[in-house]
């Protein structure tokens, strides 16, 4: 997997955020509890097809351990070390989430938890911000 050239995806892929903490037009934001994060949907569809090829090599495991196949539950500690950086699977979650290729689980779509829920903040810090379901397509 060429996690150097997803790593340059997902960065050209940032989007800015107000001094409100609101998104920036053509940017969307994603509050994963533990940090919020925006992407430029334009740049997010622009490099989509690249993306779906280069995740064709998602690896079977990280650091010594198993790595769950895309469409499994995948937690963003686990993307982490598969990426290299957690911040990076946060990235790579809100992308594949802007395209419709899976949906995120956290305490808020789990539990009903808001995000300034402790309790919601705590369990998503002990790894319960995960993906499911692996649906690639590119869409305009």
């Amino acid at each position: 997997m060429d996690i150097a050239r997803i790593n340059a995806i997902l960065v050209d892929s940032l989007g800015e955020v107000d001094e409100d903490q609101r998104p920036v037009e053509g940017s969307e934001v994603f509050n994963f509890f533990v940090m919020a994060l925006a992407l430029k949907t334009a740049k997010v569809h622009e490099h989509a097809a690249e993306m779906i090829e280069l995740l064709k090599e998602w690896p079977s495991d990280s650091w010594g351990q198993p790595v769950p196949p895309l469409g499994e539950e995948i937690n963003y500690l686990v993307a982490g070390g598969a990426l290299g950086d957690q911040r990076r699977a946060f990235m790579l979650f809100a992308f594949g989430k802007i395209m419709g290729w899976w949906d995120i689980l956290d305490p808020r779509t789990m539990l009903g938890m808001e995000y300034d829920d402790p309790h919601g903040r705590e369990l998503a810090g002990m790894g319960m911000v995960a993906i499911m379901g692996y649906r690639p397509k590119v869409t305009v």
